[in-house]
């Protein structure tokens, strides 16, 4: 860069600081979450200079803060979680409320302290909802209880999505033949192309820039959850013109857990598809791996990891028309043109074998400063692909797809005070 560059490039970073400093209070990130609300006492008079803590349940990180003249407190860029919230000042009775939050959300959360001694035992009091009061997005969010409970074809965890107002599964091709077969579900906002949404995984960009869609995602085990946002998203988000989807991943917590699995698919349990050519009804699905979590530091650095594999095999189906006329179609095909027939239908295997892998690291230097790492590999042999995926393919045609896709992430977010916030992202990702 020129030496007037470097003036305008400081100049510009400068005035960024500036207008985040006049801000009346930081904002949630993407990826985080901010609490806010009033400390007032038994007559609904504000509290000033009460201490608010809270600390997040799993991995011990506190923030602690003091109520401004008005009673009113902001404690940003909160990890999602459990956490307990607890307010208190001299003459009063302590009092903690336990709560959840959630990504990318901004919660309102009020204290009412009573006079009195502060107690020894203190009862914490569960609240089940938080008020949002300042949102103006249409936006759904898909928990981890949902992604652990609910039935979903493939382990495919993005299909969640679906369960959000006008999200659809969207025209596989979009008017044309895909050049590239992605392994994912294409979503449509309110009937939009696939290719105008913004899917991120921890904040940081998860399109293609070759399909214009999703890439592979981490393995359903490794996500926490993830926010779905339909409309008024705020312009961190860039691109996008259609919908948003917010993925958090899952990191280690005080306590080590550990997972091993297997889900399992085959034509024996499933009904047989009329459009398979007769005698063809193979299908085979395993899914299997695990995880593990756990603190290399107690309250200070964690880890995570999960390595999941899929192997998958099943008779491609075909449209009735193409079954009916296969022997037609042969016949024109080595006599007319002297091209070799097609093999036997029922002979013909689509395989779709995979194998992700994931893992993260949590680090906290201090209350106010946060570092996470994390990397995943999405490793992929599809075979026998049929690129119209609606049937009137056939063996001659098919495709062979072979991909690796991998993200390195990492982020650090530091709070200096509740009005001015500062996270750096980045991310490296290579796609083959």
């Amino acid at each position: 860069m020129t030496h007037r560059q470097w003036i305008a490039t400081l100049g510009l970073f400068a005035f960024v600081i500036a207008l985040t400093c006049l801000a009346p209070e930081a904002q949630a990130q993407g990826v985080t979450a901010t609490l806010d609300g009033r400390v007032l006492d038994a007559s609904g008079g504000s509290v000033a200079k009460a201490t608010i803590t809270i600390a997040n349940t799993a991995t011990g990180l506190t923030r602690t803060v003091q109520s401004s003249d008005a009673g009113e407190y902001v404690i940003p860029a909160l990890p999602a979680g459990e956490y307990t919230v607890t307010a208190e000042f001299t003459g009063f009775r302590r009092q903690s409320k336990s709560i959840t939050l959630q990504v990318g959300q901004t919660a309102t959360l009020d204290f009412s302290l009573s006079p009195g001694e502060v107690a020894q035992k203190v009862e914490v009091e569960a609240t089940s909802e938080l008020a949002e009061p300042t949102r103006t997005q249409v936006s759904t969010v898909i928990t981890e209880r949902q992604i652990t409970n609910l039935p979903v074809n493939g382990r495919s965890f993005i299909d969640f999505a679906l369960l959000s107002p006008s999200v659809q599964v969207g025209d596989t091709t979009s008017g044309s033949t895909d050049v590239i077969v992605e392994p994912v579900t294409k979503l449509s906002f309110a009937g939009q192309n696939i290719h105008y949404n913004f899917i991120a995984v921890d904040g940081a960009d998860d399109i293609s820039t070759a399909s214009g869609i999703q890439r592979g995602t981490p393995p359903q085990e490794s996500v926490r959850e993830f926010r779905v946002i339909n409309s008024d998203y705020s312009a961190e988000f860039g691109r996008a013109t259609a919908g948003i989807v917010n993925i958090i991943t899952r990191g280690g917590t005080n306590n080590w857990h550990g997972t091993l699995y297997e889900y399992f698919r085959n034509n024996k349990l499933d009904a047989i598809n009329l459009l398979q050519a007769s005698g063809a009804h193979v299908l085979r699905q395993n899914q299997f791996g695990g995880a593990i979590g756990g603190p290399l530091q107690k309250d200070k650095t964690f880890i995570y990891a999960n390595y999941e594999l899929q192997r998958r095999g099943e008779s491609p189906f075909y449209n009735s028309a193409v079954l009916a006329n296969i022997d037609d179609i042969n016949t024109v095909k080595t006599t007319a043109f002297g091209l070799a027939p097609e093999p036997d239908l029922g002979s013909v295997l689509r395989t779709n074998d995979t194998d992700n892998g994931f893992i993260r690291i949590d680090h906290s230097f201090s209350q106010n400063q946060n570092l996470y790492l994390r990397y995943f590999i999405n490793d992929g042999r599809l075979l026998n692909q049929s690129p119209l995926n609606d049937g009137f393919d056939l063996p001659s045609a098919f495709k062979n797809n072979f991909y690796r896709d991998q993200s390195l992430s990492g982020s650090l977010a530091s709070v200096f005070s509740s009005k001015l916030v500062n996270e750096v992202r980045v991310q490296y990702a290579r796609r083959s």
